[in-house]
């Protein structure tokens, strides 16, 4: 089968994609926060701990965000709720999907050199000392 292109579409095909890869990333840093990011904000707080929230990191022709982003340690915090990151018996596909940007996150962050740590809901729920303690001990083990 031989099959002909229409080359103004390719053309304009291209060119879209091109624009998609010079695209800055969005500012997402006024959205509302989750309970769950709500805890992890004040457990930074209290720590602290200078940070950013939903930093942007390349990824494709596009981008991934992460919930928080401390600079001083090259740190990515992950919040994973139960909800879209499926603690359930028969996966649906917006659980599909969340493990598939888990994975490109992981990657993305590896990449650049990130230290990515991931906070589920059932550990963030009554547990700040915890989790307190878990990003005390990897700021300390970066710092030396």
């Amino acid at each position: 089968m031989n099959r002909k292109f229409n080359k103004g579409s390719v053309k304009r095909l291209k060119n879209k994609l091109l624009e998609a890869g010079q695209k800055k990333p969005m500012d997402r840093k006024k959205r509302a926060m989750s309970s769950l990011e709500e805890i992890v904000f004040d457990a930074l707080t209290n720590l602290g701990i200078v940070f950013e929230r939903e930093k942007a990191l390349k990824y494709k022709l596009g981008y991934r965000y992460f919930d928080f982003f401390l600079p001083q340690h090259k740190i990515l915090i992950e919040v994973d709720s139960d909800y879209y990151h499926g603690n359930k018996a028969k996966p649906d596909y917006a659980a599909v999907m969340a493990k598939k940007n888990d994975m490109a996150k992981n990657w993305v962050a590896k990449k650049e050199g990130y230290e990515l740590i991931r906070l589920k809901e059932e550990v963030l729920k009554g547990q700040l000392k915890e989790i307190q303690e878990k990003i005390n001990l990897l700021i300390e083990e970066k710092s030396s």
